[in-house]
């Protein structure tokens, strides 16, 4: 699948979890209830969601551009990744 298939895919599966009250986060891919997500829509479309679990660890931008709308988002703290033994 190329990226603009795996857009329309994530967008047409967002609205219909959306129509059940949950929303998959675009970052973490956990679903959570839309009453604890951030949406961007337009047109009537959705086209980003973020969980409050991201949007609290991430600083988030938003920007439109001629092709669509870019989202860039940073890490507020160091990633710690621990080696087990």
């Amino acid at each position: 699948m190329d990226r603009d298939a795996l857009q329309r895919a994530w967008v047409a599966q967002a609205h219909a979890d959306a129509d059940r009250g949950v929303i998959e986060c675009r970052m973490c891919r956990r679903r959570s209830p839309l009453d604890q997500t951030i949406t961007l829509w337009r047109n009537g479309t959705l086209v980003f969601a973020l969980c409050d679990r991201c949007s609290g660890s991430h600083d988030i931008a938003v920007r439109p551009t001629e092709v669509g709308i870019e989202v860039r988002a940073r890490n507020r703290g160091p990633l710690v990744i621990r080696s087990t033994p």
